[in-house]
């Protein structure tokens, strides 16, 4: 009977005891954000090495029924705790990494298990609103802060220390002292804890992410000529936030919603000389009726005066290009054309305030020819200048989608025939082939009254010979009709028979 119950209750120990020695290792530490710094830290608890190929982690939700894999057996496969260290599984690689797991997902209110060899669980940690537990539950952390365990066992949220001891911890040292030592510490075979390395702990203040967007733009522009805007939106950790919306209003009346991912070019134009406030809300939830973030910047509009001021002779035929304005001028990518060449001025070309710029004809490649029909346009494609005939108000000479590449394409014969019709009043000749452009409005309408006039002196000519016909006709019905009959002789006398 005696055996009988030495053999159960030594059933039991090493139940028990086998229990005691696996429970060695605890998850210690974890970070949810930001993603790229999300991380598991393991804690051994033993003095003694473990070896961790078989054993996995696994994770529930807080609407999860049941615990999914997290992290599997695969990624543990021959590692290894050092006795009394630790063991960090990160999303990216970090200094103290043994486990670099991309797929790593933590979320708010959840608990994560891990399982030895057996499938026994070793370790839980929970954090959010759990109910279910049955262990110490922290809550859920903000960016930059970790889930720890301090030196009483409980979680804190605190400064992350992957890889390294928390701010306030305690090591777990298990009585691994053999059952036939006497030394009366240990007699009870329970587990002893010891806290060594305390300090004190000092929470890190995590600030709420702010989001911040600014303006990006050029604070001076010309009249009727468009500028690019940039929105640039970022949280706290300089993120950049593609989600949500913005609202422009360009101060002048008009203004503009568009989807923060939108990848289009936002340009606006100014019909008229002043001063003007662009503000821009953001919007991280697009039905949100509460802008998240707000800027605006002051833009000075100023009249398009710039001209071609002066050009050579035939020897050294330079083109000079002269600021009116008492601003610096940006003339990044104006177009320089004539009726066979077109030079695209390069970005960064800038001519101080009441100041000129000499092009050589090395650069331009124009020459003596090209002075008559020489112009200055805008990105855009108006005509802000022409060199013979100067015009006040700019004329639209590409369409609007061509872009100033394109424009090089263009010919500028048209424009000169324009400008020729405009001062000879030369009626253009009929069928030719060089279509007259819709680009050259005061040149179109010029031809046009003189094609009117064409048409109405061969309507009058027309008129003139139709009633010329008309009157010969009539009146030469008329004298028919008035033709003296002929009477013959004797008509008039009666023979009487006597």
């Amino acid at each position: 009977m005696l055996k009988k119950i030495i053999l159960v209750l030594a059933g039991i120990f090493l139940f028990f005891g086998g229990n005691l020695a696996q429970a060695n290792v605890v998850i210690n530490e974890v970070k949810l954000y930001p993603t790229e710094e999300r991380f598991i830290e393991l804690y051994n608890t033993d003095n003694k090495e473990v070896d961790l190929t078989n054993w996995y982690i696994q994770r529930k939700t807080l609407t999860g029924n049941s615990f999914g894999s997290l992290v599997s057996k695969t990624y543990l496969e021959n590692k290894k705790i050092n006795a009394n260290g630790y063991f960090l599984i990160s999303r990216n690689s970090m200094t103290n990494s043994d486990v670099v797991l991309s797929s790593l997902t933590l979320t708010e209110s959840n608990t994560i298990q891990i399982k030895n060899s057996s499938g026994e669980v070793v370790g839980t940690i929970c954090w959010g609103e759990i109910n279910d537990c049955g262990t110490s539950i922290a809550s859920n952390p903000v960016e930059g802060q970790s889930i720890q365990r301090d030196q009483n066992n409980l979680l804190i949220l605190g400064n992350p220390t992957p890889g390294t001891q928390n701010y306030a911890t305690s090591e777990i040292i298990s009585d691994d002292t053999d059952s036939n030592t006497n030394d009366s510490d240990n007699s009870t075979n329970n587990s002893v804890v010891q806290t060594q390395n305390v300090t004190e702990i000092k929470p890190k203040i995590t600030e709420i992410p702010k989001i911040k967007t600014k303006i990006t733009a050029k604070t001076l522009a010309f009249r009727g000529i468009p500028i690019e805007l940039k929105a640039n939106t970022t949280v706290s950790s300089n993120e950049i936030l593609l989600s949500g919306k913005y609202f422009w209003n360009f101060g002048d009346g008009d203004s503009r919603e568009m989807k923060a991912n939108d990848t289009t070019k936002l340009m606006h134009a100014f019909s008229y000389v002043g001063d003007y406030t662009i503000a821009l809300e953001y919007y991280e939830n697009y039905f949100s009726e509460n802008p998240d973030a707000s800027d605006k910047i002051f833009i000075k509009v100023i009249p398009t005066d710039i001209s071609i001021s002066k050009t050579g002779d035939e020897k050294d035929f330079f083109i000079e290009i002269s600021n009116n304005t008492s601003y610096d001028a940006d003339l990044s990518k104006w177009i320089l054309v004539s009726e066979t060449k077109s030079f695209i001025l390069p970005k960064n070309t800038i001519i101080p305030l009441k100041k000129k710029i000499i092009l050589s004809p090395k650069i331009t490649n124009f020459s003596i020819l090209d002075k008559n029909t020489l112009k200055l346009a805008n990105p855009s494609g108006e005509i802000i200048f022409n060199y013979l005939y100067p015009i006040t108000e700019p004329t639209k000479a590409i369409p609007k989608n061509t872009t100033p590449e394109i424009s090089k394409k263009i010919s500028t014969t048209s424009l000169t025939k324009s400008a020729e019709i405009i001062q000879n009043k030369v009626t253009p000749e009929k069928n030719s082939e060089k279509q007259m452009p819709a680009l050259n409005l005061n040149a179109n309408a010029i031809e046009s009254d003189t094609e009117k006039a064409i048409n109405f002196k061969y309507g009058m000519f027309g008129l003139f010979i139709f009633l010329a016909l008309s009157g010969g006709t009539a009146y030469f019905i008329r004298s028919y009709h008035r033709k003296p009959k002929i009477k013959i002789t004797g008509d008039d006398f009666e023979i009487i028979d006597e």
